[in-house]
């Protein structure tokens, strides 16, 4: 009996040697053959639904970098499909950062087409290369800021705070949660308690869109993120939208939230000087029971002598 539950490990082994090789096929009969001789081993299923996927898309090991970019965003799309599960995301993208990271791809930058980049920092994030990650990162955010959406300041963010670098870390999610809070890598999220705060509001609201877009109060209002005094990097970004969203006369919720959250910004950030609107207005404007927990919020601070 011993031997067989040997057998049925050593099979498992092959399978993710395989599976490492991108030999899809042999990883799978190899799986086929462990599972038989024991069906309760552990990582069986998470491997085969890899192993699956990864045959479904057509991965193999000589696939070009562009092709290996988009069945990095394929593994994405299938995740938030509900379609492939969690840990099995997670493996597909690290063994296609693995495969970028190695041999004729060293030098690759960016991959994929313009739309829908696979930067070279996201490869060692899913890797927990945590230095060369934000070394990557860092230089994307600031040589290529045309090219750094908001997923990427959580990246970086992911990054920093793996190395324990807050501050560091605090900024790069603000830029995330105060621009496109909705574009959140949840595979790869690194801050245990924005992770908390969002699984929270993922059981008091059935819609995503309303979800994401509190999430930003609650991590203020919760102090897992904080917004120092007189940091203008999103001070362009408020006027802008507001210019934007001024002339519609209602707003759908998820644009409504991303504006207040912006006046929040801005509120906590003491810029109200720098912009030629009431912040607290519009935010009483767009969410007036929101606005009246922040102001609560700002009290408690108040005796409580925090800002």
């Amino acid at each position: 009996q011993a031997n067989l539950f040997s057998n049925a490990i050593e099979h498992k082994e092959r399978a993710l040697t395989q599976l490492d090789a991108f030999e899809f096929d042999q990883a799978w009969d190899s799986l086929e053959v462990a599972k038989e001789i024991d069906p309760y081993l552990a990582d069986l299923e998470v491997l085969a639904a890899t192993c699956q996927f990864a045959r479904y898309a057509g991965a193999h090991a000589r696939m070009s970098v562009t092709k290996a970019a988009e069945l990095w965003h394929l593994t994405n799309e299938a995740y938030h499909a509900g379609t492939l599960p969690a840990a099995a995301a997670i493996q597909m993208r690290q063994l296609l950062a693995r495969r970028l990271l190695t041999g004729r791809f060293t030098e690759t930058l960016f991959a994929g087409a313009a739309e829908k980049i696979l930067h070279r920092g996201v490869c060692h994030l899913a890797l927990a290369h945590w230095q060369e990650a934000h070394r990557d990162l860092l230089d994307l955010a600031t040589a290529h800021p045309d090219l750094a959406r908001p997923v990427h300041w959580g990246y970086l963010g992911d990054a920093a705070y793996a190395l324990k670098r807050w501050k560091d870390a605090n900024l790069a999610y603000i830029r995330l949660l105060f621009t496109e809070a909705y574009e959140v890598d949840l595979l790869s999220l690194q801050h245990v308690n924005l992770r908390q705060i969002l699984r929270r509001l993922s059981l008091e609201n059935d819609d995503a869109v309303t979800m994401k877009g509190l999430w930003p109060f609650y991590a203020w209002r919760d102090n897992a993120i904080e917004i120092p005094a007189g940091n203008t990097f999103l001070l362009a970004l408020a006027k802008r939208s507001r210019s934007l969203l001024g002339g519609k006369l209602m707003l759908e919720r998820k644009d409504a939230l991303q504006q207040f959250m912006l006046c929040l910004y801005i509120d906590q950030s003491q810029l109200q000087k720098e912009i030629a609107f009431d912040v607290r207005a519009e935010m009483q404007g767009l969410e007036p029971e929101l606005f009246a927990e922040y102001l609560a919020e700002v009290e408690r601070r108040r005796r409580a002598g925090q800002r």
